[in-house]
């Protein structure tokens, strides 16, 4: 199964930076400030700066989305945020003395989805020799997604595990719904984040090699906040009768389909179009010219992503047996995750995401075209040109913030 953010749009950098060169130096002393006159102004305390480090080996790297890797680079050099003193956790929590001059590893992962759940397993399995010789302390962090339920869901974790419910240790760190590691050299720097299994083994091994007091990391500065919103305005008529809920202005829910049949599309700052299909609906089937035309007119602006509520296998015998022939992605999806939370009642039906993941139009797909479509590409890319810098950060806060309320019939991600 695969769920992609909520903001399943947003991606910033490639996700394979150059190779690994030697270590960096600690930063240099900065000189003593002269003295102040009494006419000088006051002196300014110098900005703190992140330990300067190398790029990482590729071949180290696990595959993310770019955001996901953006938020990750932000934190490397900078010193591990503090543990919360009164955070709930499942096991014992570490204490600072206990962490002191240790390699610490942190995994965060959520046990609301399995392959996620079993992250922090093969966290203890690739650290197993380093924990047992006393040089590295294993973390896990569960995110607020499925945190309610993370007490029953492991009885006995492979570490102890903060349930990080308000996301706030998870934004301090960079990291969202993707499962990553975080890897903390002796001195509490940031050394390494979303590393593969075996990136993560010669990480480990660089970093339990090392002696402590080689550097001096600082705390990170506070998170600038950033544009909130892609600038349209709100919709005036009412929604197409196909849909039993209007979502329009809403937060769009996490991203979820069970499989895909075509390679996972890169979203990197275009507006999603989704298009609810089945390849027995002969009005779908009617549709998929317009929907190719589409996808090729708007190339890098648009990603199309058609959601069948089909098994594969059935999907792939009717597209086969139909000579279908899409030029934008396929997945195939029979719980109605998404579907659900817009009330599908009738299909095709397409909706439209910015890269803020608000959804601003659900309709038919004729009524996809340019008088619709490009005021909403034009302003989501302005839009996106702005806040690609700020809006790796504090995605949790975001995201809990701007969660559809249950209670007022939205289905929440989390």
């Amino acid at each position: 199964m695969l769920r992609i953010a909520a903001c399943f749009v947003l991606s910033l950098v490639a996700a394979a930076p150059d190779d690994i060169v030697p270590p960096a130096a600690p930063p240099a002393k900065q000189p003593p400030a002269a003295p102040s006159g009494p006419g000088d102004a006051p002196a300014t305390k110098p900005a703190a700066q992140a330990v300067k480090l190398p790029p990482v080996q590729a071949k180290w790297l696990e595959k993310l989305d770019g955001i996901d890797r953006a938020a990750l680079e932000a934190v490397r050099g900078w010193r591990m945020p503090a543990l919360p003193e009164n955070g709930t956790w499942l096991g014992d929590a570490p204490s600072a003395a206990a962490l002191k001059g240790k390699v610490v590893l942190i995994q965060a992962f959520t046990t609301a989805d399995s392959s996620s759940k079993a992250m922090l397993g093969k966290a203890a399995t690739a650290a197993k020799q380093a924990i047992a010789d006393g040089d590295l302390v294993l973390i896990g962090l569960h995110t607020p997604e499925g945190a309610d339920g993370a007490a029953k869901a492991m009885r006995k974790p492979a570490a102890p595990t903060l349930l990080d419910s308000t996301g706030a240790l998870c934004d301090a760190l960079g990291v969202f719904r993707a499962p990553v590691n975080i890897l903390i050299d002796r001195d509490g720097t940031v050394r390494y984040a979303g590393l593969s299994t075996s990136g993560l083994k010669s990480a480990i091994k660089e970093l339990c090699a090392e002696s402590a007091g080689t550097r001096q990391p600082q705390p990170r500065p506070a998170i600038a906040a950033g544009p909130t919103q892609v600038d349209l305005p709100a919709p005036n008529d009412a929604v197409d009768s196909r849909f039993t809920q209007d979502r329009r202005g809403q937060q769009a829910p996490t991203f979820y389909v069970e499989s895909w049949l075509t390679p996972t599309p890169d979203p990197t700052g275009k507006v999603l179009v989704v298009d609810f299909w089945a390849t027995w609906c002969v009005p779908c089937v009617a549709a998929i010219p317009h929907m190719n035309e589409l996808a090729q007119h708007y190339g890098n602006q648009v990603v199309v992503v058609g959601v069948s509520s089909e098994a594969a296998d059935a999907c792939k015998t009717g597209m086969n047996s139909q000579n279908l022939r899409m030029n934008y992605a396929i997945a195939c999806d029979r719980s109605g995750a998404m579907s659900g939370f817009y009330g599908v009642k009738g299909i095709p039906a397409c909706v439209v995401v910015t890269s803020d993941g608000v959804v601003r139009w659900q309709g038919a797909p004729t009524g996809l075209n340019a008088a619709l479509l490009d005021p909403i590409v034009k302003a989501n890319a302005e839009w996106f040109a702005k806040a690609s810098e700020a809006m790796k950060d504090g995605r949790w806060a975001k995201a809990l913030k701007n969660a559809p309320d249950p209670v007022k019939g939205g289905k929440s991600a989390y």
